[in-house]
């Protein structure tokens, strides 16, 4: 081999090295709701970063207005690494345009798993006024949205963000529960497909795969699930024992993750979905209600996993719990 290919696979090699450790960055340790530690000329009361695809994030800022928190809306972040090789996140950065001025927030990690932001402000009003750079510190807060603000930015397939409560408390959701002896429980042949009955009740529907099927009974004896239970005006049927929900990944389950904490109700191509980042999680349609009785779901027993049985037509829908 010549001396310039030799040159050629060597940087070519060391593109890909590049390339490969970008692809490995990890943005996840700046995830969730922020609190500004001192109330200052930046405007920031309140900063919200969730998961955006790959090494991106969202994130939406609320500003320190009265009586209410004003809503920046929600930006797309860039992350950045300490140089081109490494595979931690130490910065991320987005743009936000508030009419009067177009502002610049800059997020590194802090001390004791806080954050630390600056913020660079430039006045596009005319007014004369000198633009300047403010610093400051963030903390973890379990608030997750003022109280009564509706959404002006809805959220995309790529970002989003909704809210909470003020408080970041989820009251109890309306749950309604069927009891069922799940020693009982066993996979039955119905005329050319399956089912799961326990005594006279039928869990799991006609028309499961055998597979399917034992994988259904499987799953409910390995949570020792003995409760079916509906949350909201249009069901949506799930498992539980007794009054607790399932925890610890079962072998081979078909789980999609997410974040409780950036999940949210969000309208999207006039339906409501529960979604976190680029996740789809529930479809409720056109009832917005019913996207928030999941939601209180999710945040009232802490749930980070959906789990089914027999996709993409599932006869089985399940919930982990951390």
């Amino acid at each position: 081999m010549s001396f310039d290919a030799l040159k050629s696979a060597a940087a070519a090699l060391l593109c890909a090295g590049l390339l490969a450790g970008a692809a490995r960055a990890d943005v996840t340790a700046f995830y969730g709701n922020w609190e500004n530690a001192g109330r200052d000329a930046s405007g920031v009361a309140h900063v919200q970063i969730s998961p955006a695809g790959g090494n991106h994030v969202g994130i939406r800022i609320y500003g320190d207005c009265h009586p209410i928190e004003c809503n920046w809306g929600l930006a797309d972040a860039q992350s950045y690494t300490a140089d081109p090789r490494s595979g931690e996140v130490t910065s991320i950065s987005a743009n936000f345009n508030s009419g009067f001025a177009r502002k610049q927030i800059i997020i590194r990690k802090g001390a004791s798993g806080g954050l630390q932001f600056e913020m660079l402000t430039d006045f596009i009003d005319g007014s004369g006024r000198h633009n300047f750079d403010m610093t400051g510190a963030l903390k973890h807060t379990a608030w997750a949205g003022p109280l009564g603000q509706g959404w002006e930015n809805n959220a995309s397939q790529h970002t989003g963000w909704g809210g909470g409560v003020r408080s970041g408390a989820s009251q109890k959701p309306r749950e309604t529960c069927d009891a069922f002896d799940d020693a009982a429980a066993r996979a039955v042949q119905a005329g050319t497909s399956w089912k799961v009955v326990a005594g006279n009740e039928t869990l799991v529907v006609d028309g499961a795969a055998e597979g399917d099927a034992l994988r259904a009974l499987a799953t409910i004896r390995h949570y020792r699930f003995d409760r079916r239970c509906r949350v909201g005006a249009v069901p949506l049927t799930y498992w539980k024992r007794g009054t607790q929900m399932a925890s610890g990944r079962m072998g081979g389950a078909d789980c999609i993750a997410f974040n409780p904490t950036t999940a949210h109700a969000a309208h999207i191509g006039h339906r409501w979905r529960v979604v976190d980042g680029v996740q789809w999680i529930a479809d409720s349609g056109d009832d917005k209600t019913q996207a928030d009785s999941v939601l209180s779901l999710i945040r009232f027993y802490h749930l980070d996993a959906e789990c089914f049985v027999g996709r993409p037509n599932p006869i089985m829908v399940y919930w982990l719990s951390y």
